[in-house]
């Protein structure tokens, strides 16, 4: 009887320690669930708070499609009325013309030989009537390349080791103006040395490039292209023969920079400029943004890297301390106002 009491004992001792034993995996297990859960929940919120993410883009993408649709719609509109306009007073003048011309059909024959030939409908029509109506189309035709063009808008910055030791950059890159002091610059083979310019950082050797500039009320500037190989040290002409194809500001009169230079009627001052450069039509395009008309187009064949080029003018004793500012363009969808 003794003997089976201690077996019992041992059976029991057995049975408590394969107890405890089995408490360890199921506590382990336990804890396991409970960071399963945990992770779970965490996964749950990333993947609500990406989407809410996600929502809250599309729904602010929408609404600038949106806008932009409504700019179109009322830009078109626009155009509509504008050219329905030109069109309703071309045939109300042709209109008059006609019956003018009737009554004089009605005339006797002797008085009828007496018309002068400018006051025949023909004459009227080629003084007044067709060149208002060219006309408008050609506003139209500048509004709708301009758009295009602004179709290839790229992200222009400046590059700090082309300018010259006066000019004055942005940390962003985006801004340049003339200061009065010289900065300790090094003298790199890439920095021009005497006139204050600075070229773009980026070059383009094919394509079509876009960018814009504010030029503001400055008196005195010069916006363009020029080739990566001119040369950045000493007195450098600018025109096109020289490597260098661009628009400025000087004594008041705008001009194309040809040799010699070619004066630009402007009847809306720009306060921003679009340059477009389409490399294999070997042209170059300026626009007024302010009026979205086209300012000069120089055609020419191109070789090699070109890159945008800046001439802020001297400061003039405080009268041309403004910058020019690169601006961001939205391509395809108008203009964002410049910072």
């Amino acid at each position: 009887q003794s003997h089976c009491l201690c077996w019992q004992e041992e059976i029991l001792s057995c049975l408590q320690r394969l107890r405890e034993e089995r408490e360890e995996p199921l506590g382990l297990k336990s804890k396991g669930d409970r960071e399963s859960e945990r992770l779970l929940v965490v996964e749950r919120q990333l993947v609500v708070s990406e989407c809410e993410r996600l929502r809250q883009f599309l729904a602010e993408q929408e609404h600038l499609l949106l806008a932009r649709l409504g700019e179109l719609d009322e830009e078109i509109g626009g155009r509509r009325e504008e050219n329905i306009t030109h069109l309703c007073k071309e045939i109300s003048r042709l209109s008059a013309l006609i019956t003018e011309l009737e009554d004089k059909c009605q005339q006797p024959a002797l008085e009828l030989l007496q018309v002068r030939l400018s006051d025949t409908p023909r004459a009227q029509c080629r003084e007044g009537t067709t060149p208002e109506l060219f006309g408008a189309h050609r506003v139209t035709q500048c509004r709708e390349r301009l758009r295009r063009a602004r179709g290839f808008a790229v992200d222009v910055t400046l590059d700090p080791d082309t300018a010259q030791p006066k000019l004055i950059l942005s940390e962003d890159r985006k801004r340049v103006r003339h200061g009065d002091e010289e900065q300790a610059l090094p003298n790199n083979p890439e920095r021009f040395d005497t006139y204050p310019e600075v070229l773009g950082a980026e070059g383009f050797a094919g394509g079509r490039r876009y960018w814009e500039v504010e030029v503001g009320d400055k008196p005195d500037w010069a916006l363009g292209v020029c080739r990566d190989s001119v040369s950045r040290k000493g007195e450098n002409d600018i025109s096109p023969e020289d490597g260098y194809w661009a628009v400025c500001l000087t004594d008041g009169e705008y001009k194309a920079v040809t040799c010699p230079s070619t004066s630009l009627p402007v009847s809306v001052r720009p306060s921003r400029v679009g340059i477009f450069l389409d490399y294999e039509a070997g042209e170059v395009s300026f626009y007024n943004v302010t009026d979205r008309s086209h300012l000069f187009t120089f055609t020419d064949n191109f070789s090699g890297t070109l890159r945008p080029y800046f001439c802020p003018g001297y400061s003039a004793g405080g009268k041309n301390t403004a910058p020019l500012i690169i601006c961001p363009v939205l391509a395809q969808a108008g203009g964002n106002v410049c910072p």
